[in-house]
């Protein structure tokens, strides 16, 4: 490390103390007060999340610097996934989970991500360099885990008449989900890294200031930023469902508003990503963050729901089918060529507002 760096490090975690702040503030004052109060506490809320997330994003950016690809975006995947299934066991433990919990936070990750965030990017992307490349194989290897598993859980239940799936079929879908995350991980971390490492990309360009931190003092924090967005998103949803109520929005909104904070980090480090002609690493990102939630929601929310015996009504209605499939369409079409530009980002884009559409429908 340069003599000039030494002792000197990027992270400074300011954000914590907001967030704590942020979060004992929402504890204690929760739906009390009028529109203006509510208002108040969720901008509160709002910056406190964000700047967690981007404080995540820094120490999985170097994490990701150190490790390289894939395993930066994979770390930073896998956190926020696990945290955000710990916390949908958390209320299903608890017995404050409706019995569309699963179907809404599955839903509402693959259309924010695949539909929104996605198109955020490309856009962002198109609009500073034109063009962008990547590795099309890797893309393909996320679709082709994604596609099958996501219409076998949401489209599957619909066809079959009742919306849900029996106990045995349950344990399949799980079972499926699992094989496939497996097989999955095994060929991005071991026999076939290279589908996912884009040889072209300047991965090293925006670490001008590297930190003299250890991997684990990373690692510890990027958790510790990850609780914090969890937290604060969760304590939010009161004052948020208090304001989407006081102004007449539809209670899908409120679960959109909550999927998309949860999200955040995901959707910074992509778009820091891509405004760094990073487009693999942002679609590993992204694509991945679907998967896992897939992947490991379903065994998790399974098992919970059979100990417990709660059911779970996992089918969409038509409107979200037909959306949910146009998606995969403009994903199989955009992201399997190898490079992109902003009217892909468009097509993504437009999809994601059908979706807000719906949810006022």
């Amino acid at each position: 490390m340069n003599e000039a760096h030494a002792g000197h490090t990027r992270h400074k975690e300011y954000s914590l103390p907001v967030a704590v702040a942020s979060a004992a503030v929402l504890y204690w004052v929760g739906q009390a007060g009028g529109v203006g109060v509510l208002a108040a506490l969720n901008a509160l809320a709002l910056f406190s999340i964000l700047y967690s997330a981007f404080s995540v994003v820094r120490h999985a950016d170097v994490l990701a610097h150190r490790f390289g690809e894939p395993f930066g975006s994979l770390i930073l995947s896998l956190a926020i996934v696990v945290l955000e299934v710990s916390l949908i066991s958390i209320l299903m433990l608890s017995g404050s989970a409706g019995e569309t919990l699963m179907r809404d936070t599955i839903y509402s990750v693959v259309i924010i991500v695949m539909s929104g965030f996605i198109g955020v990017a490309l856009l962002l992307g198109g609009k500073r360099y034109t063009d962008q490349s990547f590795n099309f194989t890797g893309i393909k290897h996320f679709l082709i885990s994604i596609i099958p598993l996501a219409l076998m859980v949401l489209a599957l239940p619909t066809a079959l008449g009742t919306g849900r799936l029996s106990p045995g079929q349950l344990l399949v879908a799980s079972a499926a989900c699992l094989l496939v995350y497996v097989y999955f991980l095994r060929i991005q971390t071991v026999t076939h890294r290279c589908f996912f490492v884009y040889e072209d990309e300047d991965s090293d360009g925006h670490h001008a200031i590297p930190s003299v931190r250890s991997s684990a003092w990373h690692f510890l924090f990027l958790a510790v930023h990850l609780v914090a967005v969890i937290g604060v998103t969760k304590l939010s949803s009161a004052p948020l469902q208090g304001l989407m109520t006081a102004l007449g929005a539809p209670q899908a909104f409120t679960g959109f508003l909550v999927a998309l904070l949860i999200l955040s980090p995901e959707g910074a480090g992509a778009f820091h990503s891509i405004l760094q002609n990073q487009v693999q690493r942002a679609m590993n990102l992204l694509l991945g963050s679907v998967l896992a939630t897939i992947s490991l929601t379903v065994p998790v929310v399974a098992a919970i729901a059979s100990l417990t015996g709660q059911t779970l009504l996992l089918g969409l209605d038509l409107p979200s089918i037909l959306l949910l499939v146009a998606t995969f369409m403009v994903c199989q079409t955009s992201l399997t060529g190898g490079s992109t530009n902003a009217h892909s980002g468009a097509a993504h884009v437009a999809l994601f507002m059908v979706y807000v559409m719906l949810l006022f429908s």
